[in-house]
């Protein structure tokens, strides 16, 4: 499906550095058939499996506004920038010609042929199978977050797990919503068994069993596999390989990048030519990102507040939320780490799942109460009990509120409001986006107009009711 589903993963260019000067074979004719000899090529086509998901139509940009500007911690008022592109996804007035949609589907399926490729060519290599799975399972991860956005995003879509050449890809169906989710969970339990659960070294940032445990937990939550979810999320916490830090303005610190509370980010690199990134939430005509309505639903003494103040980069004439504020390199870019899951999330997942299981009045450790109130007190508010969230109602609420309070900026709040049924109230009380009417449709997006048009097939690529 042009570049969207069949686009030549650059493992060629990641690895040409990699090969000698005296190699007879010319760089400009390495392929997959002649690369993957040696462990090294294949952790080299790991990497660029990584290098997807940095990707600026990914967690470089486009996410922060097909996942965040979408919800209602984020402003966008820019009406004249790349013809309203950006606008009109957060104001939903978007159609199936947006470009941001079909630059984005086609990174993500760009990322997962990357993937796909390390795993249709590992096999052969000569390494130690521990080392070989630990890779697949790195791979496997990798796309796992891929689909996890992608059905997230579009719903049913094609669930690719070889590489398929130009003819097959025009014979592909959207698969269901469910057969993606299986495809997720499966290459997750994959990566859980065959990661080791810390790296050193250079090799930190490379997916751990704590990772996939905890992206796994996710996806039950989002299933509403509350027994499966619990299960899992139990067994990162009693790892003990993470914890929440004293003072949560340090979680996101370049100098304190991949912290005890980091399961994984996607990171970034200052004053690298190409792994550095534009500033996060930032608008270009100063006008305000922030949405005034996630800055009053925190509560006086509340810590987190002060990340969501808007701040201006040194040098810089835009702001942007002080959680994401770096220091700019030399090209005024940035090289701060996303956060794409960290303890406090698994936290509040825990705590939302075993009081979905059968609300508690208990505090002791380990109980929903007791995960939820480690948030709330690291954020500087008192703990709960029974008496102030009496029933599963009001306790759901609460890990509600929790979950926006410590996560905006980080793709979670739109997933949220939809997931748990919120999405058209939330919206319709935001009187920044001007409090719009939205429907149900508009909880996922349309399939990019360009992607029909290359299948031509409404009966196995159609596009989302409503479009």
């Amino acid at each position: 499906m042009k570049k969207s589903l069949l686009a030549i993963a650059i493992i060629t260019s990641l690895a040409s550095c990699k090969k000698s000067f005296l190699e007879l074979t010319p760089p400009s004719a390495i392929t997959t058939d002649n690369f993957f000899k040696t462990s090294a090529d294949a952790i080299t086509a790991a990497n660029g499996c990584y290098a997807s998901l940095a990707d600026a139509n990914e967690y470089g940009a486009g996410f922060e506004v097909l996942m965040e500007e979408r919800g209602d911690n984020v402003l966008d008022l820019d009406i004249s920038s790349g013809s309203g592109t950006n606008y009109k996804l957060a104001h939903f007035i978007d159609d199936p010609s947006n470009s941001q949609l079909s630059l984005t589907w086609i990174d993500i399926f760009n990322g997962i042929y990357r993937c796909n490729t390390v795993l249709a060519n590992i096999g052969p290599v000569k390494m130690d199978s521990a080392t070989k799975n630990r890779v697949r399972g790195e791979v496997q991860f990798i796309r796992a977050l891929h689909y996890f956005n992608l059905v997230r995003l579009w719903g049913a879509v094609p669930v690719l797990t070889t590489v398929v050449s130009a003819d097959q890809a025009l014979q592909l169906h959207r698969d269901s919503v469910a057969a993606v989710y299986q495809q997720i969970e499966s290459d997750l339990q994959f990566a859980a068994a065959n990661l080791p659960a810390a790296y050193t070294g250079a090799d930190v940032g490379r997916v751990t069993t704590g990772a996939a445990n905890g992206l796994l937990g996710k996806v039950y939550l989002y299933e509403k596999k509350y027994n499966n979810a619990a299960s899992v999320l139990q067994g990162v916490i009693n790892s003990n390989v993470f914890s929440l830090l004293p003072n949560i303005a340090s979680v996101f610190s370049t100098a304190n990048k991949y912290n005890a509370e980091t399961l994984f980010a996607v990171r970034y690199a200052s004053g690298v030519t190409g792994q550095a990134h534009g500033f996060w939430f930032t608008n270009g005509n100063n006008l305000p990102t922030i949405d005034s309505s996630i800055v009053k639903a925190y509560s006086a003494g509340d810590v987190r507040k002060t990340l969501t103040d808007a701040i201006k980069p040194t040098g810089l004439t835009y702001t942007g939320p002080r959680k994401y504020v770096d220091v700019p390199d030399a090209s005024g870019l940035s090289g701060e780490d996303f956060p794409v899951l960290r303890f406090a999330d698994i936290l509040l997942m825990a705590a939302e799942v075993l009081n979905e299981q059968g609300y508690s009045a208990s505090t002791g450790t380990g109980s929903a109460f007791y995960y939820l109130n480690l948030v709330r007190q690291r954020a500087g508010l008192t703990a709960l009990s029974s008496a102030d969230r009496p029933d599963q109602g009001t306790f759901r609420n609460e890990v509600y509120l929790q979950r926006r309070l410590e996560l905006p900026f980080e793709c979670d709040r739109w997933f949220d409001l939809v997931r748990t049924g919120n999405a058209i109230t939330a919206i319709r009380a935001d009187a920044g986006k001007g409090s719009p009417t939205i429907d149900a449709h508009r909880f996922i997006y349309p399939i990019p107009q360009s992607e029909l048009d290359i299948v031509h097939n409404a009966a196995n690529f159609p596009q989302n009711p409503g479009y």
